[in-house]
């Protein structure tokens, strides 16, 4: 693995964030939580921003995002405000999971990436812990 892979597991990770969240935003009927995912979103969109700017060269793509937009469709077709949440805390935990196992893996990973990947993680739990009292 290598710094490439790293860059590219965080624009994905931002991608799938961004794309549930523009999918889900509309099904929430509590205004106050709408808000909290509209802040989460603005968060991972500025990263993003940073990010791609300071990697030009970063492939910015979703791995498996028709999947990812039918799962999401089929899981809130008959869904609540409880699912919803339930549903992004599990993204943003997988996503942590995701970034963390890669920078145990790889020691020496430049320190720009590591901050990005950092800010992800603190966004992501920042998050999580929003929307806990929703579930």
């Amino acid at each position: 693995m290598n710094e490439e892979t790293c860059i590219e597991e965080l624009l994905n990770g931002l991608n799938m964030g961004l794309v549930a969240i523009d999918h889900l935003i509309d099904k929430i009927e509590n205004t106050q939580l709408r808000d909290i995912v509209l802040h989460q979103r603005k968060a991972y969109g500025d990263l993003k921003n940073k990010l791609t700017r300071d990697f030009a060269l970063a492939e910015d793509h979703i791995k498996n995002k028709i999947m990812l937009e039918s799962m999401i469709e089929m899981k809130t077709l008959m869904s609540d405000d409880h699912k919803i949440v339930k549903m992004l805390i599990e993204g943003s935990n997988q996503s942590v999971m995701t970034m963390t196992h890669l920078l145990n893996k790889e020691k020496h990973v430049d320190l720009k990436v590591k901050q990005y990947i950092d800010e992800f993680e603190d966004i992501s739990q920042k998050y999580i812990d929003e929307l806990k009292p929703f579930l």
